[in-house]
């Protein structure tokens, strides 16, 4: 049965877990190479500029490109995975107080 704070909890859990898996996201923007792209699962950066030391073009900054159906999926996944560690959690929490 759904609860003025079951449904506050609700309401506060979303937005916490999508950001959670925006964050996630960004930060995976480190794991790849400029062949296959950036991300994981999913590559969503492609291109990209020299190692440090060597100068930035123009040409360098257009090469940048962002695969939003990539990103919105990566972000997907993280704020689905979160959400099943809490649900599981919760569920643990529940039936060690019933015991």
């Amino acid at each position: 049965m759904l609860t003025a704070e079951s449904m506050t909890r609700q309401i506060l859990l979303w937005p916490t877990l999508v950001l959670a898996g925006t964050i996630l996201t960004l930060t995976t923007i480190l794991v790849g190479n400029s062949a296959s792209g950036y991300g994981f699962p999913f590559p969503w950066k492609t291109g990209g500029c020299p190692p440090p030391g060597i100068a930035i073009s123009v040409t360098c900054l257009l090469a940048i490109g962002y695969d939003w159906l990539g990103f919105g999926l990566d972000v997907l996944i993280y704020t689905l995975v979160g959400y099943g560690l809490v649900l599981g959690r919760i569920k643990y929490q529940a039936r060690r107080r019933v015991l």
